[in-house]
């Protein structure tokens, strides 16, 4: 005998997960990520393969570390305003690039109409992966190799931040740049992490900087965006290609201006000015005008 009454027959059914959305799914990602970037740390800064299995362990797990933890920041702040969001998706990248990956992401299943949420979703991310950066790079700033003569032609030079000048001066390290090292695989995660962050916190469309910018300054939002998309592009015919290239790949892809909130004209608050601020102050320590130079 059946419990369920006629009514019942004609409820829609239960939504079903997606694949895409199945935590085993998210698991293969980063399982799959995990190993290019093993794979990628040990290839590219140690040539004996023994010694590069474990300088790929100490690339890798350091950067998926920051990755994740920015993600899980953006994760469980939609969680505490009840937005539906999915798990972080990491993205292996099995060609050869730089780090064996694509970054990480969630996707945001809806609008996000709260003005205070919008800040607090958008600083979370960066915020919470560069708190994991930085004892990362704490350690892998005192591990450089000094290098016997000047980089070859053919070599990549990874300029540094403010934040790793920080870092040099905090750990008493006689200042270097990548020229004269060869810098330790965890302090290349360290960097790579703070460069994903300054990335995402470029105030275009719906990046992070985005939400927080359109937050802070509501209906300004889009002209400061456009002024920014543009002093990107000039950035291009300065040395290198990086920040242009992203932020009209974002722009193309995310829109530069960003959807309105429904509580615009409400104060932010203090304590939220202050985060704007603080991810302001973020930027500028993981912010390098060119920050791949080929020889």
């Amino acid at each position: 005998m059946s419990d369920l009454s006629p009514r019942d027959f004609f409820r829609p059914p239960p939504p079903r997960r997606r694949w895409k959305e199945h935590p085993l799914f998210h698991l293969l990602l980063f399982a799959a990520t995990f190993v290019t970037t093993t794979y990628f740390g040990g290839r590219l800064y140690l040539s004996d393969p023994r010694a590069g299995f474990w300088a790929g362990l100490s690339f890798s797990v350091p950067l998926l570390l920051i990755l994740g933890t920015h993600e899980m920041g953006h994760y469980l702040t939609c969680k505490r305003y009840g937005l539906a969001a999915t798990l972080p998706y990491f993205l292996p990248a099995p060609i050869p690039t730089l780090i064996g990956t694509f970054g990480a992401l969630i996707r945001i299943k809806e609008p996000i109409r709260d003005r205070r949420a919008l800040i607090d979703v958008g600083a979370a991310g960066p915020l919470a992966g560069f708190a994991m950066a930085i004892p990362f790079l704490l350690y892998g700033v005192t591990r450089a190799t000094p290098l016997p003569a000047a980089s070859p032609a053919g070599s990549i030079l990874f300029h540094y931040p403010l934040a790793v000048r920080l870092a040099q001066t905090l750990t008493h390290t006689a200042p270097y740049t990548s020229a004269g090292v060869q810098e330790h695989p965890t302090f290349m995660a360290a960097w790579f992490g703070l460069l994903v962050t300054a990335l995402n916190l470029l105030p275009i469309g719906q990046l992070d900087g985005g939400h927080v910018l359109r937050a802070a300054v509501g209906r300004r939002q889009p002209a400061i965006s456009y002024a920014v998309l543009g002093g990107a592009v000039l950035t291009a015919f300065r040395g290198g290609p990086t920040w242009a290239f992203f932020a009209v790949a974002a722009s193309l892809i995310l829109g530069v201006p960003h959807p309105p909130v429904e509580n615009e004209s409400e104060p932010l608050g203090a304590g939220r000015v202050l985060v704007a601020l603080a991810c302001l102050a973020v930027f500028v320590l993981c912010f390098t005008p060119v920050p791949i130079q080929f020889l």
